[in-house]
């Protein structure tokens, strides 16, 4: 039986007859409001939830459309002036069919044709830069070839996410005449690029929404005017909590500052819903939801301190952080790896803890992950970074699935959450593991500079109908490249092939197993390496010092050598005049006998006699004299020859004793050398390992490669005739 119909419905149905199914046709938009009425029983219909959101839904598209036509500044204050008369405006008239899209397209239309009656041409520079140079030039010539009629025909159809019947609407033309604008418009899309382009989807579709996006980073809209606030300051909630200032403003709750009148000195962050609910059924829901929050207890998970309702709006309390959000801190470039540990290891702990209480997050990103600041000084310091604590905010009471699509935020989004909203077939459910994803493509962002998925040209839709056909893909920077099969996995298409949050947990140890495996080299190295390089300027020192000792030594010794000659050479030379004193003495001591004897045979007088002897005993006088101070001589030099002996023996001896040092010291060389061809023994080791990691990796990597073969063809087999389309589970019945 079919669901009934409100008049917003039946209006699509009759604009657009013979459709299978109202689900299947209708955008994302449409389909998170009736689950929003279905799941959280609000106030109001289909056609009034979207009416309050469209604005928000079609923000960048609407700013978009108009900054090609008149210019980024211009279109910025055509969508200001386009904000204020839909909000002085009845919301009945924006609900009259084809619907509050087409409306709000249709009068921005007016508003450029009063500002510029010839629109300028819009600056080929500020258009989305495809990453294939083929196709940009492809897009030009696109955006050439199609008449002006054409191209705003296309633009709406692809790039603004207009069905056929509001475009229609939009430029006035009947639908037939769209539809045939369309095919036509698909048809010039493929003779100029091919049928499967090189755009993000590979498809003549896509193609023409990158034709007519503008790039993100440049096109920047302006902020939407701040809505009225539900709380004013000075408020008092619960007769407890007194509003002091506002912190923030999302899509769906505003945010202050408030004191706790019943704790001195405590200031918390107080959180209240815009909407009001319904009746008594979504206030049961809600009560539920804050049970099952309130009993999770982590440290990276916001802690509800209190709740309760405030004329119809549902409010609750919680600590009140220092610090700021990951995205803010994205913003001064990437996290390292030993960052992103520290960081999301607590989230995925916190994650598991929340799944094992039954309890999704359902909004994990950037903008939710609050840095808390653990230090006193809320700023870094000398370059060192603060301490922080990874804390999960805005929990699943405060943000559902399809308020983000009605926001217009769904980049975070799993495939099984995305395909809920894309009118797909038979999605899978949706479980813990949609959390996974998005914590792991948080994660991917935070490590990678590189670009990011946008929501090109403020598409919604169409970045939901991509989301649940296709992952993001995973990091493709040098330094990433061993995290491709873990990216893989976690951001895996199907939620069958992903980790649950404990093992995800688990598996981000890989963010630092390089570096670990690095430091525990280095570690071996830095150990080994000084120490032979210690001991070998020990050992070279000490030899330098003893063979220094035995040059001084053997210098020593050859001056003794030298020394003894010259004594020896002395000692021969008074030896020598020795004996000529001896001979000289003998020869007068012949005469004295000669003269004695010629004394007893001759006849000399006395006198004469006497003189002769006289003169004799003179001369043996001198010569004993003589020969007397040759004798002192002689014993100085004997005793001079004795001390160059023990000298020489000294030095003999000191000089064996350095040979035997020597040879000791060149012993303890020999083992410092064995010692270091153990140590260039370890280091070959160490290489040998890291080639056998290697062929680990490579064969890590032919795996990977061969699962990507079998993912091909398991997504081949998705593409079978509706008789072979695969189950839920992702399988064919061959299969």
């Amino acid at each position: 039986m079919a669901p009934p119909t409100d008049g917003f419905e039946s209006s699509i149905l009759r604009a657009e007859p013979g459709a299978r199914s109202v689900r299947a046709m209708l955008p994302s938009l449409d389909i998170a409001a009736r689950s929003m009425l279905e799941s959280q029983a609000i106030a109001g219909t289909v056609a009034s939830v979207v009416a309050d959101r469209a604005l928000d839904h079609h923000w960048q598209g609407l700013f978009q459309y108009a900054a090609i036509r008149v210019g980024q500044e211009q279109g910025a204050k055509l969508l200001e002036q386009l904000e204020t008369e839909a909000g002085d405006a009845p919301r009945e008239e924006l609900e009259l069919p084809p619907g509050p899209p087409a409306r709000l397209y249709k009068r921005m239309r007016s508003l450029i044709a009063i500002t510029a009656s010839t629109p300028m041409a819009a600056d080929s520079t500020q258009f989305w830069p495809p990453t294939d140079d083929k196709l940009a030039q492809g897009i030009i010539l696109l955006r050439k070839t199609l008449a002006p009629t054409q191209a705003e025909l296309a633009e709406l159809r692809f790039a603004r996410g207009l069905r056929d019947v509001e475009v229609a609407h939009v430029l006035d033309l009947e639908l037939a005449d769209v539809e045939r604008g369309v095919a036509e418009a698909i048809a010039l899309s493929a003779r100029l690029l091919g049928r499967r382009p090189k755009s993000r989807d590979n498809t003549p579709e896509g193609a023409l929404l990158e034709a007519f996006a503008l790039d993100p980073r440049t096109a920047r809209p302006p902020r939407r005017a701040r809505r009225r606030p539900v709380l004013v300051e000075g408020a008092l909630i619960a007769g407890r909590y007194e509003i002091e200032a506002p912190l923030g403003a999302g899509a769906f709750a505003d945010v202050y500052r408030a004191r706790d009148r019943d704790v001195t000195d405590h200031v918390v962050a107080l959180k209240i819903l815009r909407r009001r609910s319904a009746d008594a059924t979504s206030v049961h829901a809600a009560l539920r939801e804050l049970q099952l929050i309130a009993s999770v207890f982590h440290p990276s998970v916001v802690q509800l301190k209190d709740h309760g309702w405030h004329e119809g709006h549902l409010w609750f309390v919680m600590p009140l952080y220092r610090g700021e959000t990951l995205s803010t801190r994205l913003k001064r470039g990437p996290l390292t790896r030993r960052q992103a540990r520290e960081i999301f290891e607590p989230l995925a702990e916190a994650l598991a803890t929340m799944h094992r209480a039954g309890v999704r997050h359902q909004d994990v990103k950037p903008e939710n992950v609050f840095l808390a600041n653990l230090d006193l000084d809320e700023h870094e310091e000398g370059g060192v970074p603060m301490r922080v604590l990874p804390v999960l905010l805005d929990l699943g009471v405060a943000a559902k699935d399809a308020e983000l699509v009605l926001a217009g935020t769904p980049a975070y989004f799993a495939p099984e959450v995305a395909a809920r909203f894309a009118g797909a077939s038979d999605p899978p459910p949706v479980g813990p593991k949609a959390d996974v994803f998005s914590l792991a493509l948080t994660l991917c962002h935070a490590l990678d500079e590189g670009p990011r998925e946008h929501v090109a040209a403020g598409a919604v839709d169409a970045f939901v109908a991509f989301r649940a056909a296709h992952a993001p893909k995973v990091p493709r920077q040098r330094n990433l490249r061993d995290l491709k099969p873990y990216f893989e996995r976690w951001l895996a298409f199907s939620p069958d092939f992903r980790p649950s949050a404990e093992e995800f947990l688990r598996e981000l140890s890989a963010l630092t197993r390089p570096e670990e495996k690095a430091a525990r080299r280095w570690g071996i190295m830095r150990w080994a390496l000084p120490s032979m390089i210690a001991l070998s300027v020990l050992v070279f020192g000490v030899i330098f010092l003893f063979s220094r000792e035995a040059s001084l030594q053997r210098r020593e010794a050859e001056v003794a050598r030298e020394r003894a000659q010259e004594a020896r050479q002395r000692a021969e030379t008074i030896y020598a005049d020795l004996t000529v004193e001896e001979a000289r003495r003998r020869e007068l001591e012949a005469n004295v006998a000669e003269l004695e004897k010629e004394y007893r045979n001759s006849q000399m007088t006395r006198e004469q006699l006497a003189s002769r002897l006289a003169e004799s005993e003179a001369e043996l006088a001198i010569v004993n004299e003589r020969e007397k101070g040759l004798s002192t001589q002689l014993r100085k030099l004997l005793d001079d020859a004795h001390d160059m002996r023990e000298l020489n023996a000294k030095v003999n001896g000191e000089l064996t004793s350095s040979k035997a040092r020597t040879d000791e010291l060149n012993g303890e060389l020999e083992r410092q050398r064995a010692r270091r061809s153990e140590a260039d023994g370890t280091i070959n080791q160490l290489r040998d390992q890291l080639k056998r990691e290697t062929e680990e990796l490579d064969h890590t990597r032919a795996r990977v490669s061969e699962l990507e073969e079998r993912v091909s063809t398991m997504r081949k087999a998705l593409q079978v005739p509706q008789t072979e389309r695969p189950n839920k589970h992702g399988l064919t019945p061959e299969l």
